[in-house]
């Protein structure tokens, strides 16, 4: 083998997976399905650009992610790795939310027919004292708040919701002509952009493709609408039900337990660098410097069990972001394709 190249997508944090975030299946990009809108008079702009693509009608909203692995042969033949991913978070609701809170309908499908889509994990979140996890796919509530977009994340039993998420701008861009003429946030700031990359002068799309009619993305901006504890292993070993290995087993309280170095966070942290406050119904000990992720976070160790344990906290209000594809500054939209830009990319892609 002679050449590797690799690039992932950062996830939002979601929602189902992301961000994340969330939603799907393929279909046709034009606004107006059959008897299932409402009327539009009664919706906001925001309401009704959700609509024109969520809507299983209309194509339903797809969330593009992956990590892409090539080598090439001292032949100059191009491989893909079999451990490479690129698939796409489809969802759709099947009516209106105007007429009443509406379950989004959740699956993943991989882009690329060569390709598998990955296992993905679940979240743990902390709720009225004890940890729940998501459901995979996830179960998502979905509502209309005033003139935003409300998406309530229920655990997997179906009915506790453990994080809700505001949508309040989703603004709709047309996609024409030439997909490799596309405006270059929508391959800098979301998973299209793997297709940019090219391996030893080998483009990984044909790039005289065009987008099929309708085509366009939706550019989502989202905020979290209540405090939200997430909740991890803090050590080995590592665990997937509503147990995470805590900190400490032995230590009760919090004003027992610090001073405590987090290799995670490479850091000593004392008890004095953060707050003592009741949060998702457990005693818990917040820090005052924000954590460093794409959307801003902060650390949490909270007393459970009779033991300590860790995890984080994003605070009612804050915006999701994502970090750009290539690094750098996170930024607040996330980008969606409509059915049709999706179709689109498929027929496109060489691998």
């Amino acid at each position: 083998m002679k050449k590797s190249k690799k690039r992932a997508v950062n996830k939002q944090v979601v929602l189902g997976t992301g961000l994340a975030l969330l939603l799907s299946a393929c279909g046709g990009g034009t606004s107006g399905g059959s008897g299932s809108t409402s009327n539009s008079a009664n919706l906001s702009a925001v309401q009704q650009n959700y609509e024109s693509a969520a809507l299983a009608a209309n194509g339903g909203l797809h969330y593009v992610s992956g990590a892409l692995s090539f080598t090439t042969s001292s032949t100059g033949v191009l491989s893909i790795s079999s451990n490479s991913t690129f698939y796409s978070d489809d969802s759709s609701v099947a009516q209106s939310p105007a007429n009443g809170a509406q379950m989004l309908s959740v699956s993943y499908s991989s882009v690329s027919s060569a390709l598998r889509v990955p296992t993905l994990a679940v979240d743990r979140l902390v709720t009225n004292g004890a940890v729940a996890s998501t459901a995979m796919p996830p179960q998502v509530r979905v509502s209309y708040n005033g003139a935003n977009v409300q998406e309530d994340y229920l655990a997997a039993d179906g009915k506790t919701t453990l994080r809700t998420v505001l949508g309040t701008s989703y603004t709709v861009v047309p996609l024409t002509g030439l997909i490799s003429a596309s405006p270059a946030e929508l391959f800098t700031n979301s998973g299209v952009g793997l297709i940019t990359n090219t391996v030893n002068g080998q483009a990984l799309y044909n790039t005289q493709a065009t987008w099929q009619t309708g085509a366009a993305y939706v550019k989502v901006v989202r905020q979290y609408a209540a405090d939200t504890l997430y909740a991890y292993d803090c050590v080995a070993p590592a665990t997937t039900g509503n147990t995470p290995t805590p900190c400490s087993a032995t230590i009760s309280t919090l004003e027992g337990f610090f001073p405590y170095t987090s290799t995670t966070d490479g850091k000593t942290y004392q008890l004095g660098d953060g707050q003592i406050v009741t949060v998702a119904g457990v005693r818990a000990w917040v820090a005052n410097a924000q954590l460093g992720g794409a959307t801003t976070d902060y650390r949490v160790y909270y007393q459970s069990n009779g033991g300590i344990s860790a995890g984080y906290l994003i605070r009612s209000g804050t915006t999701l972001q994502i970090t750009p594809l290539g690094g750098g500054t996170p930024q607040s939209n996330a980008y969606f394709l409509n059915g049709a830009a999706l179709g689109s990319l498929k027929s496109a892609i060489s691998f």
